[in-house]
């Protein structure tokens, strides 16, 4: 991690970038969702609801938005486990970030409050190598002149940027 710069890839990014790179594309670019979009008001009434009595909502350097912290792990909450291998890379990017920026080793935890479900995540070299190299990978693509080409995938259904995609 030390040797890629995140310049301006915030968690949003790259956990964007996980399931279409278009979307993070976007993000970069301060191409933003309608915020009204029914997915991403379910995110926030799941994140406002769920976990109240634990201390939330830690910004870092406006780049990490920790979800939580729960006892010694940096918690991330997310609506549903239909990304699961995007948000596990998300919290790595996040305790990489914190062990190379700021000198914190923390393991993390990922929280489905409505599926129940948790899963620990603790950052091993294997992890932390993957997080470095979607850093490498991601950065021609985010500062290209052009978004990547539209491919249709699963999840276009219910992006909020379907619109801008497909309308």
């Amino acid at each position: 991690m030390k040797s890629v710069s995140t310049g301006r890839i915030n968690a949003t990014i790259f956990y964007a970038y996980q399931v279409c790179p278009r979307e993070a594309w976007f993000y970069f670019h301060h191409i933003n969702p309608a915020q009204d979009h029914e997915l991403l008001d379910l995110g926030r009434i799941v994140h406002e609801f769920s976990y109240q009595r634990d201390r939330k909502e830690i910004f870092v350097d406006n780049l990490l938005k920790i979800d939580l912290l729960r006892g010694e792990l940096v918690a991330e909450v997310k609506r549903t486990s239909r990304h699961i291998n995007a948000a596990r890379l998300q919290l790595a990017y996040y305790l990489c970030y914190l062990k190379h920026e700021k000198g914190l080793e923390f393991d993390g935890v990922l929280l489905f409050p409505k599926e129940r479900k948790t899963e620990r995540v603790k950052l091993t070299p294997e992890l932390e190598g993957e997080v470095e190299g979607l850093m490498k990978e991601m950065m021609p693509v985010l500062l290209a002149e052009e978004p990547p080409q539209v491919r249709k995938i699963k999840y276009c259904k219910s992006c909020s940027f379907n619109e801008l995609c497909w309308g």
